[in-house]
């Protein structure tokens, strides 16, 4: 069945299964949060009526706070066995229940959910259906998080909505190559949309920095999972002391790392000049990245192979108007083309970090400078807004083309 194009003014039913993305505040899961919000925002402030579905907001409250539930699931094979269970059955119904709720639309985005493809409903409807994914999730969710056990079940269901959906939305370059080679679907279908910023929640006009040193400090906001290598940062930082360089570290979030490393810094000697805040609410993230000097995105490689996530982080100290210390990937290199400020490394590489924060430490002078070039750079270019606005027009080449090839094969 063709679909229809969809056009900007119209009707949008956004659409997601996996039970722990929310949009309420006490979220666990800040950066799903966060991207949710930003495209559903940025929809309805280019004219859509957004209607949503998000199974993490039906949820009992306690499925979606904190550690506590994805710390069960890593401890018991069982328990991940039995969850997998569930979403498989409830991925079924609730795409349904989306599709009596919502009904008729122009167009349907969906965050993908390990084993669900709630679009699907609708696109039977002949509704154009695109999906969004933010990893190779089959792989990130048994290797990198653990929290799932039938792979082989997420592989097969997983791939089978990638090549069934109408249009696939990317996070990255990085991951859209994966997933081409992987699954084999064809390049035309995909769209890659790195993550943006709400402009206006992270504004440094609005808010009193919280600052907890008066030293030079780097700082870090989100999941503090291993890939993250905040431990990497922190040997630096005893080593740079040695040499008379003293950052004071600050990270805001929570994850299964977090005690290893404030062990880790107690042990270096670095107690003094490092503070772990732990998980603070969304609106008060802003002020705590307006008391950085600098902000930190040390990811390394996954489970693939390769580094496909869109650091959210770093378009967050931009948008604050915070330069960036930051592992050579491509959100990175894009920002400092587009002239925004910020110092990147080796990923991995203790000795290339140390480098660069030598230099950014000779230039402390010129941070407040640096970054206000950055919030406008990001302002410009790197909005909700602008990532969707450019999405619009992506959708709807693709389903000129996929309509016209139907059309002619028709014939």
């Amino acid at each position: 069945m063709p679909v229809r194009m969809a056009m900007p003014g119209k009707r949008l039913a956004y659409l997601s299964g996996a039970p722990r993305v929310s949009t309420r505040p006490e979220a666990g899961a800040a950066g799903p949060r966060t991207h949710v919000l930003g495209v559903m925002n940025a929809f309805q402030r280019l004219g859509w009526d957004v209607r949503s579905y998000i199974v993490g907001d039906r949820v009992p409250l306690e499925w979606i706070k904190g550690e506590q539930s994805v710390e069960a699931l890593r401890g018991s094979w069982f328990r991940r066995v039995a969850a997998d269970a569930v979403r498989l059955g409830m991925g079924w119904l609730n795409g349904w229940r989306a599709w009596r709720e919502i009904g008729p639309v122009d167009l349907v985005y969906e965050r993908y959910g390990a084993f669900q493809a709630l679009g699907r409903w609708f696109q039977r409807k002949g509704i154009p259906w695109i999906l969004e994914t933010n990893a190779v999730l089959y792989r990130e969710a048994t290797q990198d998080r653990a929290t799932v056990a039938l792979e082989g079940v997420l592989r097969r269901t997983e791939r089978w909505a990638y090549r069934r959906c109408d249009v696939l939305v990317c996070i990255s370059r990085a991951l859209a190559k994966l997933i081409v080679h992987e699954v084999g679907i064809p390049e035309e279908k995909i769209v890659v949309l790195p993550n943006g910023v709400d402009v206006s929640h992270l504004d440094p006009a609005r808010v009193a920095p919280r600052r907890f040193f008066e030293g030079p400090t780097i700082g870090f906001v989100g999941q503090m999972e291993s890939w993250q290598r905040l431990d990497l940062l922190l040997e630096v930082l005893a080593g740079l002391q040695q040499e008379g360089i003293y950052y004071a570290f600050v990270a805001v979030g929570d994850g299964t790392m977090r005690k290893a490393w404030e062990k880790q810094a107690i042990a270096l000697g670095l107690g003094a000049q490092v503070r772990f805040v732990g998980r603070v609410a969304w609106e008060e993230v802003p002020a705590y990245i307006a008391g950085f000097d600098l902000g930190y995105a040390g990811a390394v490689p996954l489970a693939a192979g390769k580094m496909y996530l869109s650091p959210l982080k770093l378009y967050e100290y931009a948008a604050m108007g915070r330069p960036f210390v930051a592992s050579a990937y491509d959100d990175a290199r894009q920002l400092i083309a587009d002239g925004a400020a910020g110092y990147l490394f080796e990923p991995g590489n203790p000795e290339d970090l140390k480098r660069v924060l030598r230099v950014a430490y000779d230039e402390r002078s010129g941070w407040t400078v640096m970054g206000r070039r950055s919030r406008e750079v990001v302002k410009q270019k790197h909005s909700w807004e602008a990532r969707v606005q450019k999405l619009i027009s992506q959708v709807e080449a693709i389903l000129a083309s996929q309509n016209e090839a139907t059309d002619h094969t028709r014939r």
